[in-house]
């Protein structure tokens, strides 16, 4: 098992949180929460999670999960959900994900719906790599919003 914020009469700070994570990874768990905050200009709601699951961040995007991240001493877990379709269009495409997300796309138990994929991020090596899987795994779950272009002055 994992070491989590189970602490729950406190909330964590973002300090805390890539603290207890530790580099390089955190800078990994950053680059995540700063393509989420970007892409799809949302802030992430503080959960403090169940026993076994401790603090996480829930990124929604029109009510729907987007994506959960727990902080691990050490790691962290993003929580990617797929829909039918679009667990069809990532297998689609799964030589061009890295073996981390190759193993949650073809291991992850299927429901009618779909499938809840828990993607560990722990490996100092290919934390960059991972990170960047899972953000294309989002981009298939949910289309950015479009920009507002600049009016011209």
């Amino acid at each position: 098992m994992h070491e989590r914020m189970l602490d729950k009469s406190t909330q964590p700070s973002d300090a805390e949180m890539t603290d207890f994570i530790g580099h390089p990874v955190a800078d990994a768990w950053s680059a995540l929460r700063h393509f989420l905050a970007e892409t799809y200009n949302i802030a992430p709601v503080f959960n403090p999670g169940g026993k076994k699951y401790g603090w996480n961040l829930q990124h929604r995007a029109g009510g729907r999960p987007l994506c959960e991240m727990y902080p691990e001493n050490g790691s962290f877990t993003a929580l990617v959900v797929l829909g039918k379709v679009e667990l069809e269009q990532a297998l689609g495409k799964i030589d061009t994900f890295g073996p981390v997300v190759q193993k949650a796309l073809l291991e992850t138990p299927r429901f009618h719906d779909g499938c809840w994929m828990y993607i560990r991020v722990s490996d100092p090596s290919t934390c960059q790599q991972d990170v960047q899987d899972i953000q294309r795994l989002i981009l298939v779950k949910k289309k950015p919003p479009k920009k507002k272009a600049d009016s011209p002055g």
